[in-house]
């Protein structure tokens, strides 16, 4: 389809109403945004050495949700041109006209300003500032980037991970030690978890114009090297959160646990570097899947031996 087609479907009346509210819904990528907000509410309890209470993170669960379904939504706006290109977006609500241009624009400004305002009503300025900077830097930056060079990807991390902040500021106002050091697990986290996808659908990218790593070398080799590399600091950096864990007893058992997390994750990362095919890169994909979770769990299980 045309620029000029797309717009011109775009003025036209949606006529299925029912379509359109469930096509609202899926601007915030609920998948997406769910998982978003368990480790919000994650970094909350972690950063605050166990329980803080339940309306913070009511609140910063709320309030992030509306950030992240704003730049979700802004998200599928400035990319309405390319996702018609891509089966895997090609029945979003824009390409699939179920929601004009306009529909989108309005419920991205509705949301991250309802949601802004929510956070800093109900918590503090610092929780409010570090969501509007991530909005910033995953739709203004991380996005166009896609088109124009591979490494929107390492921006793309840092946009994923800084969520955690809000949850953290939520709870102490503060960036500690265990804030730290769950941001940078996620960031390295997402580059595993990402080459798998961009592997997966390479041909699609390449088709869209998206600049991947897996466009810019068709042959995996780099995105299997980083796969590898990010996997190896993903481990890295799971293991610092030992240094506030007392008794040293508990310190121990979190780290052989996080070891083997992280070695079930360097090995499903090495086998795509070794083989990278579609089935090396599904089984990679669905390692990390589970390896979050699972390191998140075990973050809020001993956050109460964080000091």
């Amino acid at each position: 389809m045309s620029i000029s087609g797309l717009d011109l479907a775009e003025t036209r009346t949606i006529e299925k109403t029912g379509g359109r509210w469930a096509a609202f819904v899926e601007l915030t990528k609920p998948r997406i945004s769910a998982m978003v907000l368990i480790s919000i509410v994650a970094s909350g309890v972690v950063a605050a050495s166990g329980m803080p209470g339940f309306w913070p993170l009511l609140h910063v669960a709320v309030g992030m949700f509306l950030v992240a379904a704003s730049g979700n939504a802004l998200n599928m706006y400035l990319e309405r041109y390319t996702d018609p290109l891509m089966p895997r977006t090609a029945r979003r609500p824009l390409p699939d006209r179920r929601l004009t241009a306009l529909d989108v624009l309005n419920f991205g400004a509705i949301t991250f300003g309802m949601g802004c305002s929510y956070l800093l009503t109900t918590l503090n300025w610092q929780t409010a500032l570090c969501a509007a900077a991530t909005w910033v830097l995953y739709v203004f930056v991380y996005t166009p980037l896609k088109t124009r060079t591979w490494l929107n990807t390492e921006i793309g991390a840092v946009a994923g991970a800084l969520p955690i902040f809000s949850g953290a500021l939520a709870t102490t106002e503060t960036l500690n030690w265990q804030a730290w050091s769950f941001f940078l697990v996620l960031v390295f986290w997402q580059f595993p978890h990402f080459m798998a996808i961009a592997w997966l659908y390479r041909e699609q990218y390449a088709a869209g114009g998206l600049q991947m790593l897996t466009v810019v070398d068709p042959t995996g080799r780099r995105a299997g090297r980083k796969a590898v590399v990010t996997a190896v600091a993903t481990w890295l950096c799971s293991l610092l959160p030992v240094v506030v864990i007392e008794p040293r007893w508990a310190g121990l058992v979190f780290a052989l646990l996080a070891t083997a997390a992280a070695a079930v994750y360097f090995l499903a990362a090495v086998r795509f570097q070794r083989e990278t095919t579609d089935q090396s890169a599904r089984k990679l994909l669905r390692v990390s899947v589970l390896y979050l979770p699972l390191y998140m769990l075990l973050l809020v299980l001993f956050s109460r031996w964080f000091n």
